[in-house]
């Protein structure tokens, strides 16, 4: 048995807000996160997680049996958390053979085989980088995510990919009901436990529909593929939403286009959520818009952690961190990125970067914020736990150990 060890790329800030409280190996962009795929593609490796130490305490206790942060044997390979797992077995192929080297595409770390034992250290990248480098300059060389806004490009590969995991470990319809108006239904996989009303529309044609266990579709609703709805997720009454990823326990409704969306996040009401990705515990107040393209249909510009970006996509809306939330008939300009634990209110269009613990134009009082996050857990017989809590109150000091190894 070989040991895989998933590491957080140096640098976090490019992912954005979404990568403040979780680990990059933890965000969804199919129906699974990338360390949920990886279990998948290799169940009888040792799979484990190289993070930033100030997610040691709360990732321990969520992922109870991935050891965290502990020596890398000397068999280890390291694989880029934020590359696509379904691209690891081509890396761990080219390495079959080598000892001393490390993968390298454009300047990113891809993968690497040390051949020695190594500690963990929040150093360890330097040491990756000074292996033997194989520059992966092919044509079918994985690219790896750089940008949060990259994982909106592989909603598509990404629901292809995982259609055949989810079949393996799910029971789901071999004959839809014929109260479904559908196209392509072949491409169309609904859970047995799943609930669809009347004068529902499914088309298919452009990609796969997957809905999951328990969640629920209510009448006069439009689903186009690529989609996954998960778990126990439900959409209100007339929503349209395509080539969009929902994670687990989501309630949504209105108009939702080519977006992420975490667990545990509710947008219920009307309004159009488009190229966005939300993080988990947000609520978007009713009528809640987000735009995605510029008047002028110029390239996208986003600000984030004091620093400008040029994304080069046409299409980009709102980037909002965990625990969100947004008030009735807020506008989110194009390209708008919103840190965790925000209260947006502001009856003109908000700024384009809201950073941590904003309430309106001033600031969010920590010991509220958690209160609200308390009760908001609560709904779910969830509650917050005291790791969760230090490091919602670490992040409110200082976000640098957040960004940064």
């Amino acid at each position: 048995m070989q040991s895989l060890i998933i590491f957080e790329p140096e640098n976090l800030a490019p992912f954005g807000p979404l990568t403040l409280l979780k680990s990059v190996a933890e965000l969804r962009f199919g129906i699974y996160s990338n360390l949920e795929r990886v279990a998948r593609i290799f169940p009888e490796e040792s799979i484990h997680l190289w993070v930033r130490p100030i997610l040691l305490d709360t990732l321990s206790e969520k992922l109870e049996n991935v050891q965290i942060n502990q020596k890398a044997a000397a068999d280890t390979i390291f694989l880029n958390a934020a590359t696509p797992a379904w691209l690891y077995p081509s890396l761990i192929a080219t390495l079959a053979d080598q000892q001393n080297t490390a993968i390298i595409k454009d300047g990113v770390l891809l993968a690497a085989k040390p051949g020695v034992m190594i500690d963990f250290s929040p150093k360890f990248h330097r040491e990756l980088a000074q292996l033997n480098p194989i520059e992966c300059d092919l044509d079918n060389c994985p690219t790896t995510p750089n940008w949060i806004w990259n994982y909106l490009d592989l909603i598509t590969p990404a629901l292809d990919f995982d259609l055949s995991l989810w079949k393996a470990e799910n029971n789901y319809l071999t004959k839809l009901p014929t109260h479904l108006s559908t196209l392509d239904e072949r491409h169309i996989f609904i859970h047995n436990t799943a609930q669809i009303g009347r004068y529902v529309h499914l088309d298919a044609s452009q990609g796969p529909i997957i809905i999951d266990e328990d969640a629920k579709i209510s009448p006069f609703s439009s689903l186009e593929g690529p989609l996954y709805l998960g778990k126990l997720s439900s959409l209100k009454p007339s929503t349209s939403i395509r080539h969009s990823v929902v994670g687990q326990v989501c309630n949504l409704g209105g108009e939702i286009k080519n977006s992420i969306i975490h667990p545990y996040t509710n947008k219920s009401h009307a309004g159009f959520l488009g190229d966005s990705i939300l993080g988990s515990w947000i609520n978007l107040g009713a009528g809640t818009a987000t735009s995605n393209l510029k008047n002028n249909y110029q390239p996208i510009r986003v600000s984030w952690d004091g620093n400008n970006y040029d994304t080069n996509r046409q299409f980009l809306g709102s980037v909002i961190g965990d625990h969100s939330k947004t008030a009735i008939g807020v506008r989110l300009n194009t390209g708008t990125f919103i840190g965790p634990f925000c209260n947006v209110f502001q009856a003109d269009f908000p700024p384009r970067a809201i950073p941590s613990f904003s309430w309106g134009n001033g600031t969010h009082e920590l010991d509220k914020a958690i209160g609200t996050a308390q009760r908001v857990l609560k709904r779910r017989n969830l509650s917050l736990s005291n790791p969760q809590e230090e490091l919602i109150r670490a992040l409110a000091t200082d976000n640098t150990p957040f960004t940064h190894f």
